[in-house]
C-alpha cells in the first residue's frame, strides 16, 4: 500500500536527543502521548508516527502487512536522523516494540531501546489458529468503551479488527523471535503484571535472549497492557528517564 508519512512532531531546540515513538497494533500516535510528552519537557525532540493502516478505518487496516508497518517505522527513524542531534532512542509499545527491535537488529547508530509491554507472545489457544481463521472469519468486534475503561487516558481504537492483521502480527513475531540476538544496544524493558493482552513473560524472553551488554528490564505491579495510558505509568516513568539520563549525560 502507498505509504504517507503521518504523525506528531515536537522539535526542541537545543536537544541533544531525539526519539522514535511507534505506537501499537491498530493503534494510532496518541497512545505514547504521555510519554511524547513527558520526553518533550525534559528537552527531547520527538517523532509519534502513525503506522501505515492505522489511526483510520478498519477497511484501511486490512490493506497493511507488518512490511508496511516496517517500512513506516523506517522511514520514521530516517526523520528523526535528519535532525542530526548526539543521541537517537526508539520507543515502541506492545507491536511498536516489536518493530523497534527489528529497526535495533539492522540499525547501527541507535543509541537506546525502550519497550513497553513488547507484543512478543499472545496468550490462548485461539490465537495459534489465526493462520486458518483468517479464511473463515474476517472481524473480530471490539467493545472499544469497556476496553478503555481501566485507563485514564483514552485513545484511538478500532470498534472492529480484521483476523487477517493478526497473522501479520504472528508473521512479525516470528521474524523478531529469529533476530532478538542481533539487538545489542542499551536497551529497557518495561512489563506490566496485570497485562492480559500479552504474555508478560515475553519480556523476559527479550531481556535474557538480546546481547546488549546493558539492560534493564522492570516488573510493575497491578500495570495494565497500555502502560502509557494507565495510572501505573507514574511509576514506570522514573525508570525511563533514568535510563536515558544513562546515555545522555
Amino acid at each position: 500500500m502507498a505509504l504517507e508519512l503521518k504523525g506528531v512532531t515536537t522539535l526542541t531546540e537545543g536537544a541533544t536527543a531525539s526519539f522514535l515513538l511507534i505506537h501499537g497494533f491498530g493503534a494510532s500516535y496518541d497512545e505514547l502521548a504521555t510519554l511524547h510528552e513527558l520526553l518533550s519537557s525534559q528537552g527531547h525532540s520527538c517523532f509519534s508516527i502513525q503506522l501505515a493502516g492505522h489511526g483510520s478505518t478498519p477497511e484501511e487496516f486490512r490493506k497493511s502487512t507488518w512490511e508496511d508497518w516496517y517500512k513506516s517505522a523506517k522511514r520514521g527513524i530516517d526523520l528523526v536522523r535528519t535532525w542530526n542531534t548526539k543521541h537517537v532512542f526508539v520507543v515502541g509499545i506492545s507491536m511498536g516494540g516489536l518493530l523497534s527491535l527489528l529497526l535495533a537488529s539492522e540499525e547501527r547508530d541507535i543509541d537506546g531501546l525502550i519497550l513497553l509491554a513488547p507484543a512478543l507472545q499472545v496468550p490462548g489457544s485461539l490465537y495459534k489458529l489465526v493462520p486458518v481463521l483468517k479464511y473463515f472469519m474476517k472481524w473480530r468486534d471490539v467493545d472499544v468503551e469497556a476496553a478503555q475503561e481501566i485507563y485514564d487516558v483514552k485513545r484511538f481504537k478500532l470498534h472492529r479488527e480484521p483476523v487477517s492483521a493478526y497473522y501479520e502480527l504472528a508473521k512479525l513475531q516470528k521474524m523478531v523471535k529469529n533476530r532478538l540476538k542481533s539487538v545489542s544496544i542499551p536497551t529497557i524493558i518495561v512489563q506490566g503484571t496485570a497485562d492480559k493482552t500479552i504474555d508478560p513473560e515475553g519480556a523476559q524472553v527479550i531481556y535474557e535472549a538480546i546481547s546488549s551488554d546493558t539492560k534493564e528490564l522492570h516488573m510493575i505491579e497491578g500495570a495494565e497492557h497500555v502502560i502509557s495510558c494507565h495510572s501505573s505509568r507514574e511509576e514506570a516513568y522514573p525508570h525511563i528517564i533514568n535510563f536515558i539520563a544513562q546515555i545522555v549525560d
